[in-house]
């Protein structure tokens, strides 16, 4: 699937605000208007720059956008890397494989000129022509906890770029990610040969087990632990899933071991639907009683022992 890079047509990034976004779409509406410019691509240009504007301006389209992009292709990498301007597709040509060469992939300059004047050589020096071949993939992964999943995130990875050691990316993980999924760089893999194209760089998710939150699909199970009177009367109950405090109120005569269901407080998938919480009841005596409380507890007792013999 491809998408069109709004950033790069408005020449703003990821981080820019909306007024910033706004001054750079007057300035190239106006340069691309069909009435003051009738050159060939104007009409195109100015198609495609109030299509980025307008999906870049809209908090719930730009949303949706960056999360399809990552998902598809584009990656976020810090604004002072020298990756920062790679993007999902590169056009075939000379120059663009000599700024490839030069800046991305850590060749010599003049190894990269070189490689440029092979067309402007004579007929006699030049070389057969061979054939070009994609670089092989950089294959790594990132741990994801079940907040970052839930809330996105950005995570730092690293990884050997070809003859410039270690480069440090930012990459954005999409709302609700799974286990087991892939976030795929393009062009950021070993480089091709022949003029061919980059590999890509393909992170594998692993979405780790929370410590006291279990994962089904898009629900959340959590065991809790209440005394017996919380569970014979009932009453408001705090917990905390994936760092939010939530309160909740309990039911009457709740059983050990019963289930009680919070809606739309799980995980999240894809599409941003939330699972339901469901919260394991486990009844337990406190530790330590009071003189007070223990004499109550004794009323209760007498009190269930005349119950039992009405029943006889």
């Amino acid at each position: 699937m491809k998408y069109k890079n709004y950033y790069e047509i408005l020449g703003v990034n990821r981080k820019s605000s909306k007024e910033e976004i706004r001054a750079s779409y007057r300035k190239l509406a106006k340069k691309y208007h069909p009435d003051t410019n009738k050159t060939a691509e104007s009409e195109t240009m100015f198609k495609d720059v109030n299509e980025a504007y307008d999906v870049l301006t809209n908090v719930e389209k730009r949303r949706k956008y960056d999360r399809q992009t990552n998902r598809f292709g584009f990656g976020i990498v810090d604004s002072e890397s020298s990756l920062s301007n790679v993007k999902y597709e590169f056009k075939s040509g000379v120059n663009v494989i000599n700024d490839l060469l030069t800046t991305i992939l850590g060749f010599k300059k003049d190894d990269a000129q070189n490689f440029g004047d092979i067309d402007n050589a004579p007929q006699s020096e030049k070389k057969p022509k061979q054939k070009q071949e994609k670089g092989k993939d950089i294959i790594t992964h990132i741990d994801v906890t079940l907040e970052e999943g839930l809330l996105g995130a950005e995570k730092k990875i690293a990884i050997k770029a070809h003859k410039s050691g270690m480069k440090t990316f930012s990459v954005k993980v999409p709302v609700g990610i799974k286990n087991g999924d892939k976030i795929r760089l393009a062009a950021l893999g070993n480089p091709g040969k022949n003029g061919g194209k980059n590999g890509d760089l393909i992170i594998h998710v692993k979405l780790l087990e929370d410590k006291e939150c279990k994962l089904d699909g898009i629900d959340l199970y959590k065991d809790i632990t209440i005394t017996p009177a919380l569970a014979v009367v009932g009453g408001n109950y705090y917990t905390e899933v994936l760092g939010e405090k939530i309160k909740v109120t309990l039911p009457k005569h709740l059983h050990d071991n019963e289930l009680v269901t919070i809606s739309q407080k799980g995980y999240i998938s894809e599409d941003e639907k939330r699972g339901d919480l469901f919260l394991k009841v486990h009844i337990d005596l406190p530790t330590e009683l009071t003189e007070r409380e223990e004499k109550l507890y004794e009323q209760l007792l007498k009190y269930e022992r005349k119950r039992n013999e009405r029943k006889k």
